[in-house]
């Protein structure tokens, strides 16, 4: 691993900028957290062929409305009699449904006819492993997700140790990324694990009945490899990293890494602000009000972590120049499924996994701002941070303070 002062704490998940950007390790515990809220309204008025609703002006028999059916063609399916109602079907092959429909409103009994609608309430992801993402519902991207899941003209940009390009819940959700390590003659592989679990968070698969849900079900995600299997990353890397992305259409960059100030990293956030593109970053993870960078490049969207109990967790550095807090103790999300870094050294499992740091609070809110172009794609990064600010929960003393910030994110008023 290359030189230079990491981020200390061993149960966080951070890169760290010096010379070099370097990743610390994270811990794994298990925990199960309540996710009643993870599930969104998503109504569907697709009514079921051949199936009308009758409400009757009064409670009838079930003959009378057997009778009732038998003189319109049709066959009884359900009676309800708390409310005076019955579901019939009519044949498919039927030819003079209009005359049948009409015969049935104009029976003395009958007050109304409607069709039979489906809704489709409470819509839930059925991603297996959604259950164990609490992080997503204390976001509020639930109700988020009712108003858009995204546009996949919204991409996610990870800047980072590149992604398991054939995971089953990313590989359908990437876009080209590049592997400025090797200066794109290999593919952007991930060997550590830490880009593979970002870009999981920010954008895996969502409702594919398989493992986890991303923040942003419908965006793309683009994974630039500028970290080695260590973690750890020059400047420069990092830098060609953040401008490649933003040359290839990323609208987002989520960039889990940091250090001291430097103009090389500096440059690179400044060009892609300037071609409205958003630039969200972690915090780090010294648990103390400690500047790093980008994080605290103006016009970035600085992001700390809070745990399951709207805490601000130990780990998570604050200051004055942070923007807000999100999810980011024990957060599920995608590893790779061969062997890394992570699985050799950090004892991860291949596959998914949880993992601790302001990383993981950052690709939250990188996909939450995802949300908030896909329908709005004419903000700019400033109106995308003051919206993210301005629309979340306070946390601690009321207003801004230090230590929550604005307070934490709250996606279904950020993307309303």
């Amino acid at each position: 691993m290359l030189t230079g002062k990491i981020f200390s704490k061993v149960t966080n998940l951070f890169i760290t900028v010096s010379i070099a950007f370097s990743i610390s390790s994270c811990s794994h515990r298990d925990i199960s957290i309540s996710t009643d809220t993870i599930n969104t309204v998503k109504s569907q008025s697709n009514a079921v062929k051949g199936q009308y609703v009758v409400k009757f002006k009064q409670t009838l028999s079930t003959a009378t409305i057997m009778e009732l059916a038998k003189n319109v063609n049709a066959t009884v399916i359900k009676i309800a009699n708390r409310l005076s109602s019955a579901v019939l079907e009519f044949s498919s092959s039927s030819l003079d449904l209009t005359q049948q429909l009409e015969a049935l409103k104009s029976d003395a009994n009958v007050e109304f006819v409607e069709p039979n609608y489906q809704y489709k309430g409470n819509y839930t992801v059925n991603d297996p492993k959604s259950s164990q993402q609490g992080g997503l519902a204390l976001a509020g991207l639930a109700k988020a997700w009712d108003i858009t899941m995204g546009d996949p003209k919204i991409i996610i940009g990870i800047v980072d140790t590149g992604a398991d390009l054939n995971h089953p819940d990313l590989k359908n959700k990437l876009v080209a990324g590049y592997n400025v390590i090797t200066q794109g003659k290999t593919p952007p592989m991930d060997d550590n694990g830490h880009g593979t679990h970002t870009a999981g968070i920010a954008g895996a698969d969502t409702d594919n009945k398989i493992g986890i849900a991303g923040a942003a079900p419908k965006c793309k995600v683009m994974p630039v490899k500028a970290l080695d299997a260590k973690g750890s990353g020059d400047i420069f890397n990092v830098a060609l990293g953040i401008i490649w992305a933003v040359d290839h259409g990323a609208k987002v960059l989520s960039l889990s890494l940091g250090g001291p100030e430097n103009e090389t990293v500096k440059r690179a956030v400044n060009y892609a602000l300037l071609k409205n593109v958003v630039v969200v970053a972690a915090m780090g993870n010294d648990g103390k009000n400690v500047k790093a960078y980008p994080a605290a490049i103006p016009g970035v969207i600085a992001v700390g972590s809070v745990d399951a109990n709207r805490s601000k967790s130990d780990f998570s550095n604050y200051g004055n120049w942070m923007s807000v807090m999100a999810p980011g103790s024990q957060i599920m999300s995608t590893l790779p499924t061969y062997t890394s870094t992570m699985s050799e050294e950090e004892f991860k499992s291949k596959g998914y996994d949880y993992l601790d740091g302001t990383s993981m609070a950052c690709p939250i809110v990188a996909g939450i701002a995802a949300l908030m172009l896909s329908r709005n794609p004419d903000y700019t990064p400033a109106e995308v941070k003051e919206r993210l600010e301005s629309t979340a929960t306070h946390l601690g003393k009321d207003g801004f303070n230090p230590e929550y910030a604005h307070g934490l994110v709250n996606a279904a008023k950020a993307v309303l």
